[in-house]
């Protein structure tokens, strides 16, 4: 039943109005990334652990890495292709 409410959502908003969201967005990211206070994430390792764990990162961690970010950006690309 949500299908059917999305599908007729898309053909209500136009490219202009998701361009609009998508750069609202972001600008929003940008701006609550600028606002909040991250200077505790560097007191979450200490130095040793940070230099033991950039040690034991391999390529396959990397590869894994890869895909969790390529398998994201197709849902996101798959959701805007549905508005356009």
């Amino acid at each position: 039943m949500d299908f059917f409410i999305i599908t007729s959502l898309t053909k209500d908003i136009s490219r202009i109005d998701l361009f609009g969201i998508l750069i609202g967005h972001l600008i929003f990211g940008v701006a609550l990334t600028r606002l909040l206070d991250w200077t505790w994430l560097k007191n979450l390792m200490s130095e040793e652990d940070k230099k033991r764990m950039l040690k034991s990162y391999t390529w396959k961690d990397l590869l894994v890495d890869g895909a969790i970010v390529t398998v994201v950006l197709g849902i996101i690309f798959l959701i805007i292709s549905n508005f356009l």
